[in-house]
């Protein structure tokens, strides 16, 4: 019994990690920004906005989400998540402005992006409580490894054909890989429960909601930035496409080992030291960029700035599940607005400033003071210890 059990956990987890990184393919946005201002004669401002835009609906999707996650069985929800992610893509394909392009990839593919996300994330974490660091944080490097794989797809599409390949391709991988992933959870009988003790919204400490509020939000902006406008920033250093692709591809690698690596320790140390010195190591690698002109380095600094974000949306969900116990979900929901807010702001700001000064050396310093922020406010407020 108890080696069926392993065996069924195991399978949910590889499940949820199949959804969560074609899911990823998000975050790998950065490669079309040339191709789209090209296509659209948009300028990066507004062509950042599409993924900003995104970004803003996955958080609207997690915080909400856990009002749902209980009324379908995990196969069932997978999948239709999933076809209206492909059917977003779709429409981005067939865009021809921007308000198209909003609708099929910010809304569609958005919002199913973060149901999927937050779902795979809480399932993992209920099928194998006692090793929820390990399991959250493999769905979230999963998460990123998907922008990896899925930047150089994009960037080879392009190249090729058509940005409207490159978003057909992620729709038609989509749809075999989560169908595969849905298969799976229905084989190892999948059950996420009930989610009554989750609706009480008086359980939750609102002081506490909002300590971890304004620390993730400062956390993740600098990882946000960088995501978004990756191969930007290197092309802004001399890059060509392929060094600006495989700067992409970095900030990926970066991030997915982040959460693995954070995964595997946090059931080891205490989360406040993770809350506190990643976001230090983020600045440091921020203020490395803007003294930088060397696009080599600048990947290599993007690459650890990927790898603090990683860490960083691989314990916070931890730290919030060991503090809030079964209002878990619906507090992680709550703190992901930050996540949201820090996805519209961070891309978006690093766009008007790069559009204003023709470079992104204002946006890195201010990365890297709100990373600052981020890591003083961790420590005052003792987050990561369990109450």
């Amino acid at each position: 019994m108890t080696r069926a059990l392993f065996t069924n956990s195991a399978q949910i987890l590889v499940a949820s990690m199949l959804v969560t990184f074609v899911l990823g393919s998000v975050h790998a946005f950065s490669v079309f920004l040339a191709p789209l201002e090209a296509q659209l004669g948009l300028p990066r401002s507004q062509i950042s906005l599409i993924y900003s835009f995104a970004l803003v609906s996955i958080t609207l999707s997690v915080t909400l989400g856990y009002r749902i996650y209980s009324l379908l069985s995990p196969w069932w929800l997978v999948v239709t998540t999933g076809a209206v992610a492909a059917m977003g893509l779709l429409l981005a394909a067939a865009a021809t402005n921007w308000w198209v392009l909003f609708a099929g990839y910010s809304l569609a593919f958005g919002v199913s992006n973060g149901i999927g996300y937050g779902f795979c994330l809480q399932l993992v974490g209920r099928a194998m409580p006692s090793r929820k660091g390990f399991a959250m944080g493999a769905v979230t490097a999963a998460y990123a490894l998907g922008s990896i794989v899925f930047a150089k797809i994009i960037a080879w599409r392009i190249e090729v054909d058509s940005v409207s390949a490159a978003f057909l391709a992620i729709s038609i991988t989509l749809i075999v890989i989560v169908a595969l992933a849905a298969l799976v959870m229905r084989r190892a009988g999948a059950s996420y429960g009930s989610s009554a003790a989750n609706n009480r919204d008086e359980r939750l400490d609102r002081r506490s909601l909002l300590q971890y509020w304004f620390a993730y939000l400062t956390s993740v902006f600098a990882g946000l930035m960088a995501i978004g406008h990756a191969a930007g920033i290197a092309q802004s250093r001399g890059a060509d496409v392929e060094l600006a692709t495989a700067t992409a591809m970095t900030v990926g690698i970066g991030s997915a080992l982040g959460g693995f690596f954070a995964g595997w320790l946090v059931d080891r140390w205490p989360l406040t030291r993770f809350l506190v010195a990643l976001p230090l190591l983020s600045a440091f690698a921020l203020l490395c960029i803007s003294a930088t002109t060397n696009a080599q380095a600048t990947m290599l600094l993007l690459g650890i700035v990927g790898f603090a974000y990683g860490s960083i949306i691989a314990i916070y969900p931890v730290a919030i599940s060991n503090g809030f116990g079964e209002q878990g979900p619906q507090a992680y929901g709550r703190v992901f607005i930050a996540w949201g807010f820090a996805g519209l702001v961070a891309p978006w700001s690093a766009g008007v400033i790069y559009d204003g000064y023709a470079g992104y050396e204002p946006a890195m310093l201010i990365a890297a003071l709100v990373a600052l922020v981020s890591a003083v406010s961790a420590g005052l407020f003792r987050l990561g210890k369990v109450t």
